[in-house]
């Protein structure tokens, strides 16, 4: 009953936050429960029993994780990095912690650092400097909490590190300055990405085969084979002398250790354990002379990475790579039933490779769609093209040449270089536009039992296009939602017409653009743009370029844009307010252009990071007119901004200030806080970075205010 033991210990360990329990009472409910499978002779509740168990031992394995120290400010530590890299952030195991100007002193749990560069292995021993904080709690609706996944990992704060030294040799990466494609080649063989240049980073993520630069089973593979052939030669000799099971065992041991050789090349990410994990089962089977079954070997890959690191059950890693797994057991062989028997083996094996490129695509396709909300309608084709290529011939030949030198060395590069070039022309043929899928969680778990609906194709591909797709209805009346985008400011205001406004873009990211395709979100009618900082318009560069905007309003071009997407643009609308004439500012806050809105009676005002002098010059020409229902409070609460001038020029009843969680501003000022309280004594003030997303919907007469995305407070063990 290992499947359901290992589904459990996965399900237990993602949902520890929300479900917690003592490792003592769950390790004895385990075995408990674990005792009654064993001895019931039904296989229904046998398996419920192991499915249980798994779940106790998933939270047992969580619960068990000390919790890291709550660090705050200017702090020295020192510790051994426990996970693999997700760019420069990565889980440090402490040792020891210290005040600035204080000595360290023992401290144990873990913290999350961020470094200079890219984050070292997992095992280095590292000492690093700089500012500690709390996790920032800061999400959009419905996008994952980061707290509750890092209280899963057993992490309360994370330091931005100023200075980081490794205590330790570093490993030496692979030379391949001599390839034309040497960059590339050095993420196939050993996950480095840091290199790849933005226009084939871009290619590889459009045609879905980003997955080739990620160590995988095929990684992992070529290490066991290479392993497998040198204990194979070795062992040679001995056959004359006696043939024995233990030779078979000594190639199975062989391959081992060349698949964890290749696992340590890259850093041991959630891929590559379980590929070691699965290819050491596959290997131990063979070597008995069992045939290895593909799901129990899973199974016990699943296991085994939950037991050594249970944390990982949350990481995207962790559900691409064992997904794509699932997809391949249960969907290619469907698929290969179908080819007749009596096709030449080369057809044969194309069948199967475009087999096993379905099932592995289907199988990721909820978690794909849910988090990146991007899909490649020619992704089967891109890796049908791209494996053979870049994964099987490009890949081995690149692990080769880090082996060699001189001429071999060169002869390989050479051939890699010219593999990949076939691969990648293949692919720009391939290279389409992606769709936005719009899936939220339930819409994921759908596609993910649509891969099991192998005999019900009807329902399979109903559920499939009820989930793809699904656009946001219109709401029956206004809705603005000011957005946690953390230090920025975005806001969406959805007219009940069907028309949809966004106001500023929040800081550089794709995260904007994620959730408003997940939120069936594909077309806006106008993106305002209050000024040219970069907290306001860094998340409009992706909008620009993945989904359809009509009207592009803002007082300047952004240099470097392409508008050849955007309907039109244009300096005025008849919701912006005018600046009194001959007024300007060489403060870019102060050039803000300030948005005035109505929809019955209910007006709304944002003002951008207008500060005193342009809200004084705005109150001069306007007066009472400036009256609103709903102020966003300019420049994130900052004490610049907010005279009290204004606020009484506007009386609000409603006043949000769209601020990021412990910025280095310390917005918003208690200043500003005191002046509107005292200003505006009746008025409801809400904060995204403590109550999340704010949203306001009104029918022109009643006004109803409610967070949404409220950020997770830390949960005690």
């Amino acid at each position: 009953m290992i499947r359901p033991l290992a589904a459990g210990a996965v399900l237990g360990a993602f949902a520890w936050p929300w479900l917690q329990v003592a490792p003592g009472p769950a390790v004895a409910a385990s075995i408990l429960l674990a005792v009654l499978g064993a001895l019931s002779r039904r296989p229904s509740v046998s398996a419920g029993a192991f499915g249980f168990s798994g779940m106790m031992l998933g939270f047992a394995l969580v619960a068990s994780l000390r919790p890291g120290p709550e660090l705050l400010g200017g702090v020295h530590v020192r510790g051994v990095v426990v996970t693999a890299a997700e760019g420069r952030r990565a889980d440090v195991e402490l040792a020891a912690a210290g005040g600035n100007g204080q000595p360290a002193r023992p401290t144990e749990g873990r913290l999350r650092v961020i470094f200079p560069e890219r984050s070292p292995p997992p095992g280095t021993v590292v000492r690093v400097a700089g500012t500690a904080r709390r996790i920032d709690p800061t999400h959009l609706p419905g996008t994952p909490d980061p707290v509750i996944a890092a209280a899963r990992s057993g992490v309360r704060s994370e330091l931005v590190a100023t200075d980081a030294v490794r205590l330790g040799l570093d490993r030496a990466p692979p030379d391949f300055a001599e390839a034309r494609h040497g960059a590339l080649l050095r993420a196939l063989v050993d996950g480095d990405v840091a290199e790849l240049d933005e226009a084939s980073v871009a290619l590889l993520k459009r045609t879905g085969t980003w997955h080739l630069v990620s160590i995988s089973g095929l990684h992992v593979g070529i290490g066991a084979g290479f392993g497998w052939f040198a204990a194979w030669i070795l062992t040679r000799p001995l056959v004359f002398l006696r043939r024995s099971p233990l030779l078979r065992w000594a190639c199975a041991f062989g391959g081992i250790l060349g698949a964890c050789g290749y696992a340590e090349l890259a850093d041991w990410g959630v891929p590559a354990r379980r590929a070691v994990w699965m290819t050491s089962a596959a290997l131990l089977a063979i070597a008995g002379s069992r045939r290895p079954e593909a799901g129990r070997t899973l199974a016990i890959a699943a296991l085994a990475v939950v037991c050594v690191d249970p944390s990982s059950v949350g990481s995207i890693g962790f559900q691409l790579s064992f997904l794509a797994v699932v997809g391949m057991i249960v969907v290619t062989p469907r698929v290969t039933r179908l080819v007749p028997p009596d096709l030449p083996w080369s057809l044969r094996a194309l069948a199967g490779a475009v087999a096993a490129s379905a099932g592995a695509t289907l199988g990721t396709l909820p978690i794909v769609a849910l988090h990146l909300q991007a899909l490649s309608l020619l992704s089967p084709l891109a890796n049908l093209w791209a494996v053979p290529w870049i994964g099987s011939l490009a890949t081995p030949l690149a692990v080769l040449a880090s082996g060699l030198v001189g001429a071999p060395k060169r002869l390989a590069l050479g051939f890699a270089d010219a593999a990949v070039d076939v691969g990648l022309a293949g692919l720009r043929l391939l290279d389409v536009a992606p769709a936005a899928p719009a899936v939220t969680v339930v819409g994921a778990l759908m596609l993910f039992g649509c891969v099991f609906l192998w005999k019900r194709e009807l329902l399979a591909l109903t559920l499939t296009v009820a989930t793809l797709g699904a656009p946001r209805l219109p709401p029956h009346e206004l809705v603005v939602t000011f957005l946690a985008v953390g230090q920025g400011d975005a806001t969406l205001v959805e007219w009940p017409d069907g028309r949809r406004w966004l106001v500023d873009g929040g800081p550089p990211g794709v995260a904007l653009l994620r959730w408003l395709r997940a939120e069936g979100i594909t077309h806006l009618d106008t993106v305002f743009l209050s000024h040219l900082h970069p907290d306001h318009f860094g998340g409009l560069m992706p909008i620009f370029e993945g989904m359809r905007v009509d009207e592009f309003v803002a007082s300047d071009r952004l240099d470097g844009q392409d508008f050849s997407r955007i309907g039109s643009w244009s300096t005025r609308h008849p919701s912006l307010l005018v600046r009194p004439a001959g007024y300007d500012d060489r403060d870019e806050n102060n050039r803000s252009e300030v948005l005035r809105f109505r929809f019955g009676n209910r007006t709304f005002l944002l003002p951008g990071d207008a500060e005193a002098e342009e809200e004084e010059a705005l109150v001069a020409r306007y007066g009472t007119d400036l009256r609103a229902d709903v102020l966003k409070l300019g420049h994130h609460g900052s004490r610049t901004s907010s005279t009290e001038a204004w606020l009484r020029a506007v009386q609000p009843t409603v006043a949000v200030i769209p601020c990021g969680f412990d910025n280095r501003y310390a917005h918003p000022s208690p200043l500003v806080l005191r002046r509107v309280r005292d200003t505006l004594p009746k008025a409801e003030m809400w904060r995204t970075d403590r109550d999340g997303s704010v949203e306001v919907r009104t029918d022109g007469t009643d006004l109803r205010v409610r967070p949404i995305g409220e950020p997770a407070a830390w949960r005690g063990r």
